[in-house]
């Protein structure tokens, strides 16, 4: 029992939450299933399942390890693993793994009943986070509009009687804890998937969303501060936004294209799988005669791998090469699924089939998440544009009524033949605006944070994908900024 004792705390890990475990344990069975498909040795099986990098691998990994090192029988090594296992889904699918085994089932039939039903239970989960993140979207929307109506009410208070220090402190720490409280309602909603492939060098667009990211972000940063100097945070802010949009436009177009591409993965892997089993020959053949017009998007990387495939290359490194330039993780793990199991004997229409079911699958729960989350996204936009005009708008007002009344307050205690003095009224006693103003400050730049944040996460991508919403949302505080203290002034002036 030392080898459990010694992985104890990677288990532990990784089978915190079995919710962060769905995605990955669905694609190993479905992997496990299609390899099985040849009835390749068992050993075979597990050796080439804890190779492709599943969260849930470690858990086959200290099976296999019993059995090759300590001399377990795998009907022996299961249970020992799930007692380890705090995972209530991964510990279940352990304890059924060997009884099968005890009683002479098949591995092939085993895994795939298990990827069947694996893939509707994910199927029901991914529903369920989508429906929840669709509520909290709404909740989030309303956060956002009570945090400012908080500060407008705070802002408005100002004018009628002295508020102090401390009260105004901690209520504007509650509207940022507020905010934060939101953005964390999202993640903790938002369905949990990996869609980016991370490899070397990846996709030429997000590859170019990366340089520029490193390059202009800091220039934009330095650039931004000299700016501030002399013009204040509205240009400042708009300098800086400007900088990111480069970078977030290519990692826009990133999301889009890997998108795009995972639509038509189910479409390649099953035509390809038939094509190949009806010819009697192998995948590299196979693929010079498949039909590409229905797979567009896909049709110069596969062109390329033809390209490659045919200088008699390497086909793994081919492979992998196809899957790092498309960067879609679901491109990586369905082809995976293809390409060995027809490398272990697995007839190819049938690996078509499996892999082609389990794409489809996601796919389709990704369209409807993207169908939730893009509205969202758009709304969050526009909230944040109107709530940050709002605060800006009720703060210059607050300010210029300070302002008048400090001035009309000076003005009569400067006259010395004048009778009319104003009421001893907090109304007409002229405020202290440096705290108000700070506060509201800090609120929009917590407003701005978050809201960069929350389309990000309800969405999925890649992290520079955050660049996207950055730029957006922060040019349009500095254009808050820049356009709503004059409108007010002219408003005072007439």
């Amino acid at each position: 029992m030392s080898f459990l004792k010694s992985s104890r705390r990677p288990t532990e890990k990784v089978s915190s939450d079995s919710s962060q475990l769905s995605f990955d344990l669905l694609s190993n069975l479905t992997y496990m299933a299609c390899i099985a498909i040849g009835e390749p040795p068992r050993d075979i099986i597990f050796a080439k399942s804890i190779t492709q990098g599943f969260k849930t691998s470690v858990f086959f990994n200290q099976v296999y390890l019993l059995t090759k090192k300590l001399g377990f029988q795998y009907r022996e090594a299961f249970p020992l693993v799930a007692q380890d296992t705090k995972a209530a889904k991964v510990r279940a699918l352990m304890l059924r793994f060997a009884g099968a085994l005890s009683s002479g089932e098949s591995e092939h039939e085993f895994l795939l009943q298990e990827a069947r039903v694996e893939r509707e239970n994910y199927q029901g989960e991914y529903t369920r986070a989508v429906e929840a993140l669709q509520k909290w979207g709404d909740a989030y929307a309303a956060f956002m509009v009570s945090s400012t109506l908080i500060m407008v009410v705070v802002l408005m208070s100002t004018m009628l009687f002295e508020m102090g220090d401390m009260f105004l402190m901690i209520l504007g720490g509650g509207v940022a804890l507020l905010n934060a409280f939101g953005v964390y309602v999202i993640k903790l909603s938002s369905p949990v998937e990996t869609t980016i492939y991370r490899s070397h060098t990846g996709p030429v667009a997000r590859k170019r969303a990366k340089q520029l990211l490193v390059v202009l972000a800091p220039v934009g940063m330095a650039l931004a501060v000299l700016v501030f100097r002399d013009s204040g945070i509205a240009l400042a802010s708009i300098v800086f936004g400007m900088f990111l949009v480069p970078s977030g436009i290519y990692a826009y177009l990133d999301d889009k294209k890997v998108r795009v591409l995972d639509e038509q993965v189910p479409g390649f892997v099953r035509g390809l799988g038939n094509v190949t089993a009806s010819m009697g020959s192998t995948l590299s053949v196979a693929l010079n005669h498949i039909n590409l017009q229905s797979t567009a998007a896909l049709e110069p990387y596969v062109r390329r791998l033809q390209t490659r495939l045919n200088s008699h290359m390497d086909p793994e490194l081919c492979w992998d090469q196809f899957r790092d330039e498309t960067g879609s993780e679901l491109v990586n793990r369905t082809t995976r699924m293809l390409v060995d199991g027809v490398e272990l004997g697995g007839r190819a229409d049938r690996v078509g089939r499996v892999a082609n079911d389990y794409s489809m699958n996601i796919v389709l729960l990704r369209a409807r998440r993207y169908t939730t989350a893009l509205p969202f996204s758009f709304l969050v936009v526009v909230l944040h544009a109107a709530m940050a005009a709002l605060l800006v708008f009720i703060l210059e007002i607050t300010q210029a009524f300070n302002g008048r009344l400090l001035g009309l307050r000076e003005t009569l205690d400067g006259a010395s033949d004048m009778v009319i003095q104003l009421p001893q009224l907090p109304i007409f006693s002229p405020k202290d605006m440096l705290l108000p103003t700070v506060l509201t400050y800090m609120i929009l730049v917590v407003l701005t944070i978050a809201n960069l944040m929350v389309p990000k996460i309800a969405t999925g991508g890649h992290p520079v994908k955050f660049v996207s919403y950055a730029s957006i949302m922060i040019m349009i505080s500095g254009l808050t900024l820049l356009v709503v203290p004059p409108i007010v002034e002219q408003l005072f002036s007439q």
